[in-house]
């Protein structure tokens, strides 16, 4: 990275490293919008339809392509720019949630909500594999636990936000706000030099086979599927009423 750093405490870390605080306060204002909006979805779907099963469809359209895209699509992501794959999935949630004040029905609603989705689907994963690029090894551990910190607080407290948000003010203008949230995102992952979020090329014998590779290594390690395990729990905790 060219300089000597020293490890510290994690607020230190944000004061010492720049362009890993340009993507903490991204990811703190993507994930804002993340949960502020599922409220918004959530209680905009029920007023045009009155029906818990499109409010479950809603959920499934919104938090299932983030699952999906994790398992998936994850070595996928390594061959591409990450600062191009979080950038483009803010401006495409920005996008999303600047049409979703137009809107005619609640099938509209579910097919924004699920493009809202995929782009988060992308989001995440390129953030945490961008860590360690931005912070010194002995910082690492640090920075991750940062960055999940910041995802469950915007998890509690944005959710909280939203419903008041709504109540107050209506959906519409939830959208918005969750549309400047990730606009802002996008603006401070613009400002992290591409080559401090991704040093190499990852290596790949084929997607397929990375896939495979994956599996087979998590199933052979107890820690790695104690990790999967739990993430799964986590994701599943989020989606429960």
């Amino acid at each position: 990275m060219g300089r000597p750093r020293v490890a510290g405490s994690q607020l230190g870390l944000l004061g010492r490293e720049p362009d890993f605080r340009r993507l903490f306060l991204a990811t703190l204002a993507s994930g804002a919008g993340t949960w502020l909006a599922l409220v918004a979805l959530e209680v905009d779907v029920w007023t045009r339809t009155h029906s818990s099963g499109w409010v479950a469809a809603l959920l499934i359209a919104d938090l299932l392509p983030t699952f999906l895209i994790g398992i998936l699509v994850g070595p996928l992501i390594d061959r591409f720019s990450r600062r191009q794959l979080m950038v483009g999935a803010d401006l495409a949630r920005f996008g999303v949630f600047a049409v979703l004040p137009f809107t005619t029905s609640a099938t509209q609603v579910v097919a924004l909500a699920a493009l809202a989705g995929i782009a988060t689907g992308f989001f995440r994963p390129a953030a945490y594999a961008g860590i360690p690029n931005l912070v010194q090894e002995d910082d690492l551990a640090h920075a991750n636990s940062l960055l999940q910190a910041i995802d469950n607080l915007t998890w509690a407290l944005g959710s909280i936000a939203g419903g008041a948000l709504v109540a107050a003010s209506g959906v519409d203008a939830a959208y918005w706000i969750n549309a400047c949230t990730f606009l802002v995102s996008a603006i401070f992952l613009y400002g992290i030099p591409q080559r401090l979020l991704q040093a190499t090329q990852a290596a790949s014998r084929g997607h397929w086979a990375d896939l495979r590779d994956g599996f087979s290594l998590t199933v052979r390690s107890k820690a790695l599927l104690t990790v999967l395990i739990a993430w799964i729990t986590y994701c599943v905790e989020k989606v429960a009423p």
